[in-house]
């Protein structure tokens, strides 16, 4: 973390402000009787948006310069600070790292960039965090230089034009003061000119701006997928995330303005050792802490036994929100709600939550057998209507991956959507009046959403996405309930069970979109132990990969985390055939079901449509598949129980209409089942490397794709 001390010159210029103990008491500005906006300084004092200068003096009449203009915003509008860090040294041959705001084309990779300082010629100075916060929320600009200037002094017109911003929402595409005016939020009788504003002036047009809003402050975050301690990701030099960070920027942000809600829309537990060991307690144990209000059900909240998911519920909290999830008999579980209400400041605030109703493809089928996911649109536009009635603003935590973005055209009535399940971070879309948030994932950031509501009606938003860097302090509580399930994980996970020779890459594309050495390692494993003719394994279900040294029995549940079991089958060489044709249908998206393969090779077109992609199948001694011929083939039980669309190996969820699930596999005309084995599959892989004792695994051509495609998605 880096530390700058304070100009005291500044102090004496500039407004002086601290998050959580302001340097003068609030109403205390000695030099405002009798002056012009005296009613407006006092207002603001008595909110504590102002806290006068180093001398308990406000100065009505001096101009505002860019670093008060920024500490008014800050403070008028309870903005989280934004923290910044220095940029790492680039490498001999590397080209130095350039500030980059956040976008949607800002992935975990290029976070470096992000958290470089937004305002450069601040760092150092008491108006550092403020500048880069206003900076980050897009309600001021940066000069044409990069720099900030933060003596400048400002216009009428330009902190006019900056208080509407932050009313409206700065990424909207309108003429901000014409609608600051017709909405009464912009005073009539100061003239909105290139005339540098006074203090004085300032703080009646912020007090005219904002004296009848009420400020809704929201919190949220998604797809943290057991993310809770800091780390470095991949193609990264710098380490963020932390839960320990996220507890203290709530807790901070509630002292500011009590009328916060802390929410999440999915995918909490699960994926890293951490939350596996506990059966998802421990991500329990830390929200409970961090103090949320509700959260949505993520497919991957599943991937548990439903009954364990049932108990993590009754351990929460907080609201476990699912309204299209049923039991297959049509009640709904009492562990969750469709919908919560929440009261803030007189304002009713209805929480909505929805899963995917396709997520049954995506989890294990033993976990949702009992379940039922009814339809997302028809179920949504029933519960939104009943929470409209009752609320004044309406959140929807939509876990719908791809469908995120449908939602405000096919949904009415959500003022503000976060959605789950795709890892996109960035900007709010403003898509038909619904303010849609992409909270990006895996524990790296936090995002405030402020809703500006007048006379009942959400009239706007701020927003700012706040990485969870090392300059973030962290909550002593979480840290100590990490620190408790992290002893457990330890002493099971620090066996080692052999070498690698050289480090295993992985990403998203390297496993979903073409050869991978870990698809390699994982499916020789699985077709070694059956002693099968083929072995097929889905991308998604590896998560992580593997360093240069020793590989120990935690480096693989992070690679392979999910519950699956290794499975037997005899196939079809037309359902071979057909299995590939299903596991490349996605490209060049990175989807989970992407087959990396043992015991044969495969050539397919990328430019050819899904379902006509398969070129070429070739079996390990050479010859063609032979569609007609019977082969055995060995997966996990994810796969043969129909996911990820494997709807041809399906011969362990047999559709009992009697509810039924104890009977038996059912075969089907191209797939028989040979045996279902009580072995998890990162078993069988960490036994395959202690049997090696070595493992090099690389790209030998098994898979070959005529023109590829570029991939321009940006979930996984």
């Amino acid at each position: 973390m880096r530390k700058h001390p304070k100009k005291l010159l500044a102090l004496l210029l500039c407004l002086c402000l601290s998050l959580a103990s302001p340097t003068v008491l609030a109403g205390s500005v000695s030099d405002v009787e009798g002056v012009p906006y005296e009613s407006s300084i006092r207002s603001l004092a008595d909110r504590d948006v102002i806290h006068g200068v180093g001398d308990g003096t406000f100065r009505p009449a001096a101009p505002l310069t860019r670093s008060a203009a920024a500490a008014l915003l800050y403070n008028a509008f309870y903005l989280a600070p934004v923290y910044s860090v220095e940029a790492p040294a680039p490498a001999e041959g590397e080209a130095p790292i350039v500030k980059q705001f956040y976008s949607t084309d800002t992935t975990v990779a290029n976070l470096d960039a992000v958290l470089m300082p937004a305002a450069p010629d601040a760092v150092g100075t008491w108006a550092e965090t403020v500048a880069n916060t206003v900076l980050e929320a897009r309600l001021m600009a940066p000069e044409a230089d990069g720099s900030f200037q933060p003596e400048q002094e400002v216009t009428r017109a330009q902190f006019a034009l900056s208080v509407m911003k932050a009313v409206y929402g700065a990424d909207k595409k309108m003429d901000f003061l014409a609608q600051g005016k017709a909405d009464g939020l912009l005073p009539a009788d100061l003239e909105l000119t290139d005339a540098v504003i006074t203090r004085g002036e300032a703080a009646y047009l912020l007090d005219t701006a904002t004296r009848d809003l009420t400020i809704l402050t929201t919190m949220s975050t998604s797809d943290i997928h057991g993310n809770m301690v800091p780390y470095t990701p991949s193609g990264s030099k710098i380490e963020v995330g932390g839960s320990a960070k996220a507890g203290y920027i709530f807790d901070e942000i509630r002292k500011r303005n009590p009328n916060t809600l802390v929410i999440d829309a999915g995918d909490s537990p699960y994926n890293t050792d951490l939350a596996n060991i506990s059966l998802g307690k421990s991500s329990v144990d830390v929200m409970n802490a961090q103090g949320y209000d509700a959260v949505a059900l993520g497919n991957h909240d599943f991937d548990y036994s439903f009954d364990n998911l049932l108990s993590l519920a009754d351990r929460a909290d907080y609201a476990m929100l699912s309204a299209n999830t049923y039991w297959k008999d049509g009640s709904y579980p009492e562990q969750f709600d469709p919908y919560i209400i929440k009261e803030l400041d007189g304002v009713k605030v209805a929480i909505v939550g929805l899963t995917d109703d396709g997520s049954k493809a995506t989890t294990h089928y033993t976990n949702t057998q009992d379940i039922e996911f009814h339809d997302q649109w028809e179920v949504g536009d029933r519960v939104l209507a009943k929470a409209n009635a009752e609320a004044d603003a309406v959140i929807l935590l939509a876990h719908l991956h791809s469908h995120n973005n449908e939602v405000p055209t096919k949904l009415k009535g959500v003022d503000m959507e976060v959605g789950g399940g795709n890892d996109t971070f960035g900007r709010p879309l403003n898509i038909e009046g619904t303010v849609v948030v992409n909270p990006g994932g895996v524990g790296t950031c936090v995002n405030q959403t402020n809703l500006n509501l007048k006379d009942g009606q959400v009239i706007g938003y701020t927003f700012n996405q706040i990485v969870l860097s090392s300059a973030v302090p962290e909550k002593a509580e979480i840290k100590e309930i990490l620190a408790g399930y992290q002893a457990d994980l330890d002493a099971q996970m620090e066996v080692v069970i052999g070498q690698s020779a050289e480090d295993i890459p992985w990403s998203s594309p390297l496993v979903r979109t073409q050869e991978s050495p870990l698809g390699n390692l994982s499916a020789d494993a699985l077709r070694s132990h059956c002693n099968a003719d083929i072995a097929i394994q889905n991308g998604g279900g590896i998560r992580a990969g593997l360093n240069a040294g020793d590989v120990t029995v935690g480096d693989i549940f992070a690679m392979l985390p999910f519950d699956n079991k290794v499975t037997l089958v005899e196939v079809t060489g037309q359902t071979v055939w057909d299995a590939l044709e299903n596991g490349v249908a996605g490209y060049p998206a990175t989807n989970g079901k992407f087959p990396q393969v043992s015991g044969l090779s495969y050539t397919f077109d990328g430019s050819k449509p899904a379902g006509e992609r398969l070129v070429s199948v070739t079996m390990a001694d050479g010859s063609a598949l032979d569609l007609e011929k019977w082969y055995t083939l060995a997966c996990n039980d994810f796969m043969c129980g129909g996911g990820d669309g494997y709807t041809m190996f399906n011969v362990l969820n047999p559709n009992d209409d009697n509810g039924n699930h104890e009977t038996a596999a059912q075969d089907l005309p191209g797939c028989k089942l040979v045996y279902r084995t009580n072995d998890y599959y990162r078993t069988v892989v960490s036994e395959y490397i202690k049997e090696l004792g070595k493992i090099a695994p690389h790209q030998e051509g098994r898979i070959t794709i005529l023109n590829p495609q570029k991939n321009d998605q940006k979930f996984n």
